[in-house]
């Protein structure tokens, strides 16, 4: 049997100490303190000991979710990954992207627009599918915020405007010039009808 034997404020900071059997064992906030009902005398055995400092410990990730979350937008994976790479436990960091998500701090789905209506302008559409699955976002929010966000013309007024810079006038007349322009754009996610229809308007408008 264990006993809570004191909890007391850390000198930096507004968590709170709390200390097993006269030993420090897991830190909270005063809120959990009092949603948890940690208090001095109370005595535990050691399966509640084990969930009261586990939750505890996703308390503070959920903390540290929000901390982040103030200063730039991530989709579930990437938040558990960040909170991973801070010294928490993998199981603890899902928890606290999930309940965050549940709070609608998160969510997947608007992430992936946002991500699209950024970045729409300068990557195509196979680039975009490429960063938005490698931020852990489902086959099925990705192609719902293609939908929504992303357009052919959007894909071709972007290859044109970037086609505009670097040519600068000039019309390519070599068919191996031709395809290295085509080739650098493919290279950045736009599929070859896309370059090929910026291609055919840049020529209407320098002829």
């Amino acid at each position: 049997m264990f006993e809570i034997t004191e909890v007391s404020p850390q000198k930096k900071g507004s968590l709170l100490s709390v200390f097993i059997n006269g030993e420090y064992a897991f830190s909270a906030d005063a809120s959990f303190i009092a949603d948890n009902d940690v208090f001095v005398g109370r005595k535990l055995d050691a399966g509640a000991l084990e969930s009261l400092k586990k939750a505890a410990d996703v308390r503070k990730a959920v903390r540290h979710s929000l901390y982040l979350l103030e200063h730039r937008d991530f989709s579930k994976k990437e938040l558990a990954k960040r909170l991973e790479t801070k010294g928490y436990d993998s199981l603890d960091a899902m928890s606290a992207a999930e309940y965050v998500e549940s709070r609608g701090y998160i969510n997947d789905g608007r992430y992936a627009e946002r991500m699209i209506e950024k970045k729409k302008g300068r990557a195509g559409k196979k680039q975009l599918l490429y960063e938005l699955k490698r931020a852990g976002i489902s086959e099925e929010d990705v192609q719902n915020a293609l939908t929504e966000t992303y357009s052919e013309e959007d894909g071709i007024n972007a290859v044109l405007r970037e086609m505009k810079r670097i040519l600068k006038g000039e019309i390519p007349e070599d068919r191996l010039a031709q395809k290295k322009l085509f080739n650098r754009f493919i290279a950045k996610g736009f599929d070859y009808e896309t370059v090929r229809a910026a291609f055919e308007k840049y020529c209407e408008n320098e002829d």
